[in-house]
């Protein structure tokens, strides 16, 4: 069964990982153990992967519906940063749709379940 609590419980949850792995990538950057480029990269692979493990957590919780959650989910991260990019004034440009794009599809793809055949 879908319930508020355990979709807000994700996405609060995805956005703290997210605060802390940007955090320690800040950090190493600072004290230029890693460079410029590999800490962009670094950040975006491991916020995909926050993203697909979460949204596999969620779609546990639930019974049907886990291509529709991952949906929601993605659209409700999607909708945080478009957000945060109006707030902060940055230009809306073609590689924020294709971040925003694939955030989406890491969502989905992470809810994504395949249902293992009962024996009859």
């Amino acid at each position: 069964m879908f319930s508020f609590k355990d979709f807000g419980k994700q996405l609060l949850r995805i956005l703290i990982y997210f605060l802390i792995f940007s955090l320690i990538t800040t950090v190493f950057y600072y004290f230029n153990v890693i460079g410029d480029k590999v800490c962009s990269y670094i950040r975006l692979i491991g916020f995909i992967a926050i993203i697909y493990f979460n949204s596999n957590t969620l779609s546990r919780k639930v019974n049907a519906n886990h291509f529709l959650h991952g949906v929601l989910l993605g659209l409700s991260i999607i909708f945080i940063f478009f957000i945060l990019t109006l707030v902060m004034k940055y230009q809306f440009n073609f590689r924020f749709i294709i971040y925003y794009l694939l955030i989406l599809l890491v969502s989905i793809l992470g809810s994504a379940k395949r249902r293992k055949n009962k024996k009859r």
